[in-house]
């Protein structure tokens, strides 16, 4: 698969030139082995052109919903610290209202807790932050945001139908950090990225991924500059960088190997319980028209991961425009890493290629 020739290279030479995305990322594996692994393109196309290389760092978005918060909240799981059935308010006050105290870990693991999908809380941090300069990103601002999120009006009734909220995986960072008494950055750390050798994955606010080359995102239009090595999300950022539903940076083969523990778990020989692993990636028969299992999310009809991916699939998306999908019964893995919002994210032609992409990958490597 190392040609030029490849089809899979020339499509994404063809995402480039098609102002898809400015640079990528693929790495294709299959029965557990690297098959394609290759950089596209610009880390950065302004203010200055910087090359990407398939060691470059990426603001990972919403991935850090599975592969941190979700992964976290196994080990707390194991260790017999909660349990999916755990209800939200024996965390926060917040959630001890009639309409609110039945809602549960699973809840918001599953996106169906009945909270909206997101709010602009990192607009009262940056009120607060011209008040008292250093409030922006400080400690105090994200225990303000969590405050925010758990005080937040539900917008359906629990369990009633799947709405993906951020705000749910918000309050299970949250969570995380009062079970475990650690800094959520440094609980998935200590118990995910060190076990698995993951050295080139972390939250940025930690300083491990500090140094290295960073795919480049938006240039904000209120922090008034490109970002690049700070997190994407606005939330995230206010909140000082890390959090349960984004702010995890990180490169493809880390994200690779991340997804090969899930995948090995469901087979009883990785460090997640395989019932567990398989109960979190497994789409919920109720409600009803929902793709998510616990954390992960499944392909459904036009899904980004195309339509040939096994039903036994799971995977997940970034806003920034990375995602991963993983096929257990053809034990294929496809990791995609792109930085399609840079320099603006009013570029949104990679819903088109994404499927494309995925198709064109399964018949290349499995057939048919």
């Amino acid at each position: 698969m190392g040609t030029s020739k490849n089809p899979i290279t020339q499509k994404m030479q063809e995402g480039i030139l098609s102002g898809i995305f400015p640079g990528a990322v693929l790495l294709v594996s299959h029965n557990g082995k690297i098959t394609f692994h290759k950089s596209f393109g610009l880390a950065q196309q302004v203010p200055s052109q910087i090359p990407l290389t398939i060691n470059t760092l990426f603001d990972l978005a919403s991935l850090t919903k599975p592969l941190a918060t979700a992964a976290a909240i196994t080990r707390l799981i194991t260790s017999k610290q909660i349990r999916l059935n755990h209800p939200i308010s024996q965390f926060f006050d917040a959630f001890k209202t009639e309409e609110k105290r039945k809602i549960t870990i699973a809840h918001l693991l599953h996106h169906s807790s009945g909270l909206p999908a997101w709010k602009p809380y990192y607009e009262e941090i940056i009120r607060q932050d011209k008040k008292k300069s250093g409030f922006l990103g400080s400690d105090a601002a994200k225990q303000k945001v969590y405050e925010m999120a758990a005080n937040e009006a539900l917008i359906g009734k629990p369990g009633a139908a799947c709405l993906y909220s951020d705000i749910g995986f918000i309050l299970l960072g949250a969570i995380i950090e009062k079970v475990s008494g650690l800094p959520l950055p440094l609980f998935c750390e200590n118990q995910i990225f060190s076990k698995l050798k993951c050295k080139k994955t972390g939250f940025p606010l930690m300083g491990k991924t500090t140094k290295g080359i960073f795919a480049a995102t938006e240039n904000c239009p209120w922090r008034k500059r490109v970002i690049c090595g700070q997190v994407h999300d606005d939330n995230a950022y206010a909140m000082g960088g890390a959090a349960g539903h984004a702010g995890l940076f990180s490169t493809a083969k880390d994200v690779w190997l991340l997804v090969t523990d899930w995948m090995a778990s469901i087979k009883e020989k990785g460090t997640i319980d395989s019932s567990l692993a398989k109960k979190m990636i497994t789409r919920k028969v109720r409600p009803k028209g929902g793709s998510f299992g616990l954390g992960w999310d499944t392909p459904s009809g036009e899904s980004a991961s195309g339509h040939f991916l096994s039903k036994r699939s799971f995977g997940h998306l970034g806003f920034t425009g990375t995602s991963v999908f993983s096929d257990c019964v053809n034990d294929l893995i496809v990791v995609l890493l792109t930085n399609r919002v840079h320099p603006t994210r009013n570029n949104d032609k990679i819903k088109a290629f994404r499927p494309e992409i995925h198709d064109l990958i399964f018949k290349e490597v499995i057939g048919g």
